[in-house]
């Protein structure tokens, strides 16, 4: 996968949650969003995630292991790959999409119909979970299910069996 990646809500929040946005810079030295995905992540500015990725995206840019790293809020596209995506996902989703599509990246998606249809068009996806898999094999967290206990906690949508394949990939079933 690009070390550029096009991120949609919901992981965003997740990490926010767990106060970990910036494990997303272990695997890339890109993140970018349409600004559909951005509303949707920082709407309700009283919530801690909230304010955390509000200020995640808007910090002036971090220097990550002499690596520059870059983040960007995007216009909404209205191309012909958002088209074909609204009928079927939801707005954030579609936009994550259809700037996939202009950038010619990869996609951060945890709902599984986006996966899905990231999949059929050959868009390379990881999850939340990947980038905290990768997290761990580089050093940078020393668990996982700590971390997944609490999404759980936070009412995060995990299944056993994704769980179940996260903790055997870690080593820590």
């Amino acid at each position: 996968m690009k070390k550029i990646i096009v991120s949609d809500a919901s992981p965003l929040i997740a990490l926010a949650k767990l106060d970990l946005l910036e494990l997303l810079f272990v695997s890339f030295t890109e993140v970018h969003l349409p600004q559909a995905v951005y509303s949707e992540a920082t709407h309700d500015r009283y919530r801690e995630d909230s304010k955390l990725i509000h200020h995640f995206i808007h910090s002036s840019h971090q220097q990550n292991q002499a690596i520059v790293v870059h983040k960007a809020v995007h216009k909404n596209r209205d191309n012909k790959a958002y088209a074909e995506y609204r009928n079927i996902l939801g707005e954030g989703e579609s936009q994550a999409l259809a700037l996939v599509d202009d950038l010619g990246c990869g996609l951060l998606i945890d709902e599984r119909l986006g996966r899905k249809i990231a999949r059929l068009h050959d868009i390379p996806v990881v999850g939340v979970m990947g980038v905290l898999l990768q997290a761990k094999s580089k050093g940078k967290i020393h668990a996982i299910q700590p971390l997944i206990e609490q999404l759980l906690e936070n009412n995060y949508r995990l299944s056993e069996r994704v769980i179940e394949l996260v903790l055997r990939k870690a080593k820590e079933l």
